[in-house]
């Protein structure tokens, strides 16, 4: 493990999330961390905006099991227009919501305190999501479920994109109509962006 992951992995257990890009770059978030919460790295987050683009303008974003909502916050950061978080653990929401509170008096955030699989199942709005998140606890095997969940709810836009966090042991099974990105291995877990080429009717 390279010393660059090890100083991430200590500021993590410390309870500090860094945003690494846009409007906010370098602010801090300070979150009282246990052994549920699994911040994506700053070499990961970097990894994944180099991917998309360092600017989200107009985009609409779901981030399924936010947990410090490190991601949605940067996407938040990066220009996106609207970010939804998905979050069972109403503690860890609050939290979020008290960052964003901070951070902009803009009211373009929505917050559900749900699971997040039952929540994607019974979605009923008309929103279409340019970019979706997934970043779900280890030793569930929820991957699979929740990306049919969401084709079959139709919740992406056209070209709309997803990525993931999952551990590298897991075998997925990638819909054929979601097309892999990109890709990359660190530590135990694998990190991929995939974009749906197919929508249902």
């Amino acid at each position: 493990m390279s010393c660059i992951i090890i100083n991430e992995m200590k500021k993590e257990k410390k309870g500090e999330i860094r945003i690494t890009g846009g409007k906010w770059k370098g602010k801090k978030i300070f979150f009282d961390l246990s052994d549920d919460l699994r911040p994506t790295p700053d070499r990961a987050k970097e990894t994944l905006f180099n991917w998309l683009g360092q600017n989200l303008s107009e985009m609409h974003c779901l981030d399924l099991f936010s947990g410090t909502g490190a991601l949605g916050l940067e996407a938040f950061s990066r220009g996106a227009k609207r970010i939804t978080f998905v979050e069972k653990n109403k503690d860890y929401l609050q939290k979020i919501k008290k960052v964003y509170s901070d951070m902009s008096v803009k009211e373009n955030c929505d917050f559900f305190c749900a699971e997040c699989l039952d929540w994607v199942k019974n979605y009923k709005s008309k929103t279409k999501y340019d970019l979706i998140f997934i970043d779900p606890p280890f030793n569930k095997n929820l991957i699979d479920d929740l990306l049919s969940s969401i084709l079959n709810k139709n919740l992406l836009s056209k070209s709309g994109k997803i990525y993931f966090e999952y551990e590298k042991k897991l075998e997925l099974k990638i819909p054929e109509s979601l097309s892999l990105k990109k890709e990359k291995n660190l530590g135990r877990k694998k990190y991929v962006l995939a974009e749906v080429i197919c929508l249902s009717s």
